[in-house]
């Protein structure tokens, strides 16, 4: 899996530096009437949108798995708490005698019984 991880990362490096190579002209950002407007490569405009968009997506994701992460944190409490009985349940029944029925352990042996 990490191999294909490696090959696609490398692809998309490669998509990103030909963009970025091909789009080296300037471009006039105003983003305040106040401020003198900024000459700036047309690819550092695309990738910074690109970038914010990517990372607003993150977040979107990431506050709508929190009811999933909370469920999985009680999960995670109650196996512990089964697991801690059941060690107990174990030792227990390990200083119990052995039942007297194989095929029904809750039944006693019967003497002339075809079933064994």
């Amino acid at each position: 899996m990490a191999f294909f991880r490696t090959i696609f990362g490398f692809i998309i490096a490669v998509l990103l530096i030909g963009f970025a190579v091909s789009n080296r002209q300037g471009t006039t950002l105003v983003y305040s009437p106040i401020h003198d407007p900024l000459e700036v490569p047309l690819y550092l405009i695309a990738l910074i949108f690109l970038a914010s968009g990517f990372i607003l997506g993150a977040v979107v994701v990431w506050m709508n798995s929190a009811g999933v992460r909370k469920v999985k944190r009680q999960q995670r409490k109650t196996i512990k708490a089964l697991e801690k009985e059941l060690g107990t349940l174990q030792t227990k029944s390990s200083n119990d005698p052995k039942p007297d029925s194989e095929f029904f352990p809750a039944l006693p042996k019967a003497e002339n019984s075809s079933i064994k």
